[in-house]
């Protein structure tokens, strides 16, 4: 083989490789946004059957979470955005219990690829009234509906709460709360710190404040209240009509921060 046959050659076995590269490159590149995708926004649905429930619990880490009662026939827990493997909707004896998004850290699929996730519980109508619990670790719970004795319970984020209770105890460690209630008998409300914003339409007959520090604002009905108050630092704006007497009873106990009480418009 002469010099110029062997250049030829050399040179043909050079295209040949860089081609060879491209194809596999873009071969690689291909199954590289394949993956992506593959790791972007799911869907996923879990049910269970709720005959003999009496009583929910529900936590919530790191997402945006709905609660309603629907005309369903079972519990139906609906999540986008991620999978629901992470999520669990069980029952012990005759409590419902929900978790989740339960995710730790994952190298494949960092939180930029896991998206807005959200889910919503669906519960029958036949459970209205029912004894809750529900806890936020993070992210957003909104609640609409009817229950017994409801305990919130919020370590940070945003939660939102509407509908009915026969009593409610509600304890913000961080983040707000917007409590919109009637019905409600007796009521509990425990702050350390953040915001609770809570609207009682019926006259309650005992309510217990205690705000260690940040701002709990309350409305309930235009009445007269036995007011009684304990003051270490921070305020109490008290707008209500007293009336040692009364048989509803309020008492407001701050350490750091402020209670506002406002009577009704209505």
């Amino acid at each position: 083989m002469n010099g110029t046959t062997k250049k030829s050659v050399g040179a043909l076995t050079v295209v040949l490789a860089v081609i060879g590269g491209v194809s596999l490159l873009g071969t690689g590149a291909g199954a590289a946004f394949a993956g992506v995708r593959s790791l972007g926004p799911q869907a996923g649905s879990l049910e269970q059957d709720v005959s003999g429930v009496t009583s929910l619990d529900v936590e919530v880490h790191g997402a945006a979470m709905e609660v309603e009662f629907a005309d369903v026939s079972e519990a139906q827990l609906r999540i986008e955005g991620g999978p629901s493997d992470g999520w669990r909707l069980s029952r012990d004896d005759d409590e419902l219990d929900v978790r989740g998004p339960d995710r730790g850290f994952d190298w494949f699929r960092p939180d930029w690829l896991r998206g807005d996730e959200r889910a919503t519980l669906l519960l029958p109508e036949s459970l209205r009234g029912l004894d809750a619990e529900l806890t936020l670790e993070a992210g957003s719970l909104s609640v609409d509906g009817e229950f017994g004795e409801l305990q919130l319970d919020v370590n940070a984020g945003a939660l939102t709460v509407e509908g009915a209770a026969r009593m409610l105890d509600a304890e913000l460690n961080a983040g707000r709360a917007d409590i919109d209630l009637s019905s409600v008998t007796e009521a509990k409300y425990s702050v350390s710190a953040g915001r609770i914003t809570s609207t009682l339409t019926d006259a309650p007959s005992q309510v217990a404040i205690t705000v260690e520090a940040g701002q709990l604002d309350l409305t309930v009905p235009d009445t007269d209240y036995d007011v009684r108050e304990n003051v270490s630092a921070g305020s109490i704006n008290n707008g209500l009509s007293q009336r040692s007497d009364s048989d509803r009873r309020i008492t407001a106990k701050v350490s750091a921060g402020s209670i506002n009480l406002r009577a009704s418009d209505d």
